[in-house]
């Protein structure tokens, strides 16, 4: 059960809550004050265990396949000019930040139009992991055939199994973005996403905002942010956010984590999301 606190901060044209830094907008109501609610975030002790131990210890390789994959997913999706695909520029972007070689980005990039993805599909798997997690799982693949073999035994050595778990996440677009050559403070950022279309938000802090939207909306939002309000764009994807979690214990979540970069190295698997609470 979750427990709320909220605290009246200033009279504002928006109705709205935040909740650990998160805003949640309900645009049905009459603009009334702003409020902060506190409570607990679904995903941000996963991403924060990720996160920690990809600090620790993820190889340089590793980094470099998995933005590889962002990037010619995006090229594939959207085409590889960065001036029309936001995607792919915001790819782009977090590559150079992590010092990949240009060779390595144009590769990415060139795969996306080869023969060997001339047939590939974004299909979308789903199981349930250890501990009763469930888990959607991205891939482009040209083989289904192989890509279910190589999951299936993936979830077998981990005592799990492929299941309809889709009911438990709703689809939406995620955006992190910076103030890039603005003043805007922090406060002001929120409400232009608002503006901009954002559903929710959070500060994650070093200047970056995440933006979640409706999945439909993704490109438009991006544009908003970026063309009109003059943010800079460092990532943009579509993304599985859990509507139900599954609380489990720090020393499972490591082991989860770990399960999970296992299934991540298959070449088909572009992404891994879960319920982890």
């Amino acid at each position: 059960m979750s427990i709320f606190v909220y605290k009246r901060l200033s009279a504002m044209q928006k109705f709205a809550f935040v909740s650990l830094g998160r805003i949640s907008v309900n645009s049905d109501l009459t603009p009334l004050h702003f409020y902060v609610q506190k409570r607990n975030s679904g995903h941000s002790r996963w991403s924060k265990i990720r996160h920690s131990k990809g600090a620790a210890d993820v190889r340089k390789g590793q980094l470099f396949a998995s933005i590889s994959k962002d990037i010619l997913t995006a090229a594939r999706e959207g085409g590889p000019d960065v001036h029309f695909n936001l995607r792919l520029a915001a790819a782009i972007k977090q590559a150079r930040q992590a010092d990949m070689p240009k060779e390595n980005i144009e590769r990415a990039i060139k795969r996306a139009s080869s023969k060997e993805y001339s047939n590939a599909e974004h299909v979308v798997y789903e199981g349930l992991g250890p501990h009763g997690v469930a888990l959607m799982i991205e891939c482009l693949t040209d083989n289904k055939n192989r890509t279910v073999k190589a999951l299936r035994n993936k979830f077998n050595r981990m005592d799990g199994s492929m299941a309809p778990v889709g009911y438990m996440f709703d689809k939406k677009g995620r955006i992190w973005f910076t103030q890039g050559a603005t003043s805007d403070a922090l406060e002001a950022m929120f409400e232009k996403a608002i503006d901009a279309g954002a559903e929710d938000m959070s500060d994650l802090a070093d200047g970056k905002v995440e933006v979640i939207c409706d999945f439909s909306q993704l490109q438009a939002v991006t544009r908003v942010l970026s063309e009109q309000c003059g943010y800079v764009i460092e990532r943009m994807e579509g993304t599985y956010i859990p509507n139900q979690y599954v609380d489990i214990s720090d020393e499972h979540a490591h082991e989860l984590v770990a399960v999970i970069e296992d299934i991540e190295e298959l070449d088909d698997v572009i992404k891994v999301h879960c319920n982890m609470s």
